[in-house]
């Protein structure tokens, strides 16, 4: 048996938080309320993976900014937004900026479930994307500054020569560093660093 997806729901009105708490709750979710935007954001880091529904239109903060300050922190929690009064363009412009779905209040509770239930295969994709970026970043933080400056370099398809001549140091010098950067990531093939970059936050040169 799967444990409860846990759904934040970030919306002012608070009948509107206490309907959804114990409709969701009666389907089988975890769900946890905020009243405000801020509230919500000041919780990212503490928060278990999950799915979050958030109003778009909050009374003190815009919803859209929210909703870039969650993608930019916590990729394993996607949205759906919700409104009271919206129009369609609303609604593509908050799935261009990263939104899996738009709620359009009033809703019916089977609408909601349909929608949460398309949304959790995206929470899993995204746990796992999520974990892997964890473990990269884990791992380019073991690197000396030097390791990084010949990981960067590598990863545009350098040469050891080419790297070597880049940063005043010997060839025999890039391959100790490679050996040791391979080591620390625990890969045999330097190119599976090489795809990790993004995901570790180190761009390619």
């Amino acid at each position: 048996m799967k444990p409860a997806c846990p759904v934040y729901i970030v919306d002012h009105d608070s009948k509107t938080r206490q309907y959804l708490v114990g409709a969701l709750r009666r389907e089988g979710f975890e769900p946890t309320p905020f009243s405000c935007g801020a509230d919500f954001v000041g919780s990212l880091d503490f928060l278990a993976p999950g799915i979050a529904l958030l109003e778009l239109r909050l009374s003190d903060r815009d919803g859209m900014a929210v909703q870039e300050e969650i993608l930019s922190r916590r990729l394993d929690i996607p949205l759906i937004m919700m409104s009271m009064s919206s129009d369609i363009p609303t609604a593509v412009d908050v799935i261009k900026r990263g939104a899996v779905d738009f709620l359009e209040k009033p809703f019916a509770d089977s609408v909601l479930f349909k929608m949460l239930a398309n949304v959790q295969p995206v929470l899993e994709r995204r746990i796992e994307i999520q974990r892997r970026r964890d473990v990269a970043a884990a791992q380019l933080e073991s690197l000396t500054k030097r390791e990084r400056d010949v990981v960067r370099a590598l990863g545009s398809n350098s040469s050891n020569r080419d790297v070597a001549d880049a940063l005043q140091i010997s060839v025999r010098t890039v391959e100790m560093h490679r050996a040791s950067i391979m080591k620390k990531f625990g890969v045999k093939k330097f190119s599976e660093i090489i795809l990790a970059l993004p995901e570790s936050g180190l761009p390619r040169s």
